[in-house]
């Protein structure tokens, strides 16, 4: 397993939702901006699922779990909330930096991954991962309070991309049945050159 907690190092570059905007950001050499999100390839075959808590004025702190299937233990003390940790794909819209990871533990960002999940676990096929289209958030009560939701559809399945299967080779962090590679080329095709 992975070990997202180093206190330093090299920057992961990031995309968030935010809820209070229903749209995005995403890191830039200026600090944070905000984009369209249009589609991307998502790599739901390494989602990592896990403990989150940000404390006041520091950085987020996780506790992964084993697998998506076997959580670990509520970590002691307060504020930690469930997340997950998804590598995002894109040229079109990230650039020189296609490969972002989305970690949070947002409510609505939660909500909305678990559908995407849902709708992925159903339709998997081997070899391939989803490009996924933002359509919008939709404003949903929780608790006392509200958040907003974004709504991830399936498009469409497109072989690996190249960036993500390198970095899913060295990982190698997910539970879930390993992406074979396949005589078809996987990782050589020119869908990826659309994201």
């Amino acid at each position: 397993m992975l070990n997202f907690n180093t206190g330093g190092g090299s920057f992961t570059p990031y995309i968030n939702y935010m809820a209070s905007i229903q749209g995005w950001e995403m890191s830039g050499e200026d600090g944070k901006q905000n984009f369209t999100f249009k589609q991307a390839v998502f790599d739901l075959n390494s989602i990592q699922t896990g403990w989150q808590r940000w404390p006041e004025g520091g950085t987020p702190e996780w506790v992964m779990d084993e697998s998506v299937e076997i959580p670990a233990p509520k970590p002691e003390g307060e504020g930690w909330k469930r997340g997950f940790k998804c590598r995002v794909f894109s040229k079109s819209m990230f650039g020189d930096e296609p490969v972002r990871e989305w970690a949070t533990a947002g409510t609505g960002a939660t909500m909305g991954m678990a559908a995407l999940y849902s709708a992925y676990i159903k339709d998997k096929q081997d070899g391939k991962l989803p490009v996924v289209e933002f359509q919008g958030g939709v404003g949903t009560k929780v608790g006392k309070g509200t958040t907003s939701v974004p709504t991830l559809a399936i498009t469409k399945w497109i072989d690996t991309p190249e960036e993500l299967s390198v970095v899913e080779e060295v990982s190698a962090v997910s539970s879930l049945p390993a992406t074979q590679a396949s005589d078809d080329g996987l990782g050589d095709s020119d869908e990826a050159d659309e994201f």
